[in-house]
């Protein structure tokens, strides 16, 4: 009877082991970075969503990405909602190679090491703006359309995005680092689109986490008063 247990047991660990490792390795979800020379490769991933970018210092290069979903056999499916650089590319269906390890994930022949595993907080996934303040202070909601501005939080990293899922217009990006602590959120700008000279700024906010709204004040990198409303998406 013992020796019988003792199999059952052994049995439903492995099995719960083998659940745990293919939950685990269905999803890219975390901040991903290559080097080579002067040129980083940032992939940051929310459960279905995800951005390649390329940048080098003070030098903005590409970006694209969008919906992701995951295949048997290592490969990944990547249904491209915007692209700097190729706005053609827009609404297309991108398949590439992966394989995930604890800290490395190898995408396409390409070796990226995970930036930060421990980094996870309130802001972690994918978020899309629905209210701005006017100048009076008042918040005007907005409705995420084709037209809309996302911002992806994963492993201490961020990006926003302006985009158009629709006619593949691309308004900006900018990304970089960024930590919460005591509702005080900070971002450390690594490469962003519209101003170069921009990189290296360090930007300070007051910021609120409520269920699945995120509340978002203090000034622009333009020196501009904001608050802002986001809601999580995934």
């Amino acid at each position: 009877m013992l020796k019988t247990l003792t199999t059952m047991k052994s049995i439903l660990l492995s099995f719960l082991c083998l659940v745990t490792f293919q939950a685990t390795s269905q999803t890219l979800a975390g901040g991903w970075k290559n080097t080579a020379g002067d040129q980083t490769t940032l992939i940051l991933a929310t459960g279905n969503y995800i951005s390649i970018t390329e940048y080098k210092p003070e030098e903005f290069l590409k970006t694209w990405g969008g919906r992701y979903e995951m295949q048997k056999g290592g490969s990944v499916h990547i249904r491209v909602e915007f692209n700097s650089a190729d706005p053609s590319q827009v609404g297309t269906q991108q398949s590439f190679n992966y394989k995930t390890k604890k800290k490395a994930l190898e995408f396409n022949g390409v070796t990226f090491n995970r930036v930060d595993a421990n980094a996870q907080n309130a802001l972690t996934g994918l978020w899309v703006i629905t209210g701005r303040a006017n100048a009076q202070g008042v918040i005007n909601k907005m409705t995420p359309g084709a037209r809309r501005t996302y911002k992806m939080m994963a492993d201490g990293h961020f990006q926003w995005l302006a985009i158009n899922t629709q006619t593949g217009e691309f308004s900006g990006t900018g990304g970089g680092r960024y930590t919460l602590k005591d509702g005080r959120y900070t971002e450390i700008i690594e490469f962003f689109s519209r101003d170069n000279s921009r990189v290296g700024a360090e930007l300070q906010f007051e910021a609120s986490v409520s269920g699945k709204e995120w509340t978002h004040s203090g000034k622009s990198s333009k020196g501009e008063p904001i608050k802002e409303i986001w809601s999580m998406v995934d």
